[in-house]
């Protein structure tokens, strides 16, 4: 995935994140366009490399943050320190 393309997509996670519109795992996957393997594998950098919280309400049937914050900044400065080939490795 392109530095770019990798921004985008996850700018656009946390766009339905802070709405609580992310669906399901699987409706999560189809908005963002990717596969629901691929939304696993994105959720569990983000938790794991990143440090961002993200929980999934069973009754919202959404992800949500647990602090209700926007991560987006959080995540660029990380990311930013990260070299660009641990960012698109897969």
């Amino acid at each position: 995935m392109q530095f770019h393309d990798y921004i985008t997509l996850v700018q656009r996670v946390d766009s339905l994140i802070k709405t609580k519109s992310t669906g399901s795992p699987k409706q999560m996957a189809q908005r963002l366009g990717i596969s629901e393997r691929s939304w696993y594998y994105l959720l569990n950098q983000l938790r794991s490399e990143f440090g961002i919280p993200i929980a999934f309400s069973r009754f919202r049937c959404s992800y949500y943050y647990p602090d209700d914050a926007s991560h987006w900044d959080d995540f660029l400065k990380i990311f930013m320190a990260l070299p660009n080939s641990k960012i698109t490795e897969k």
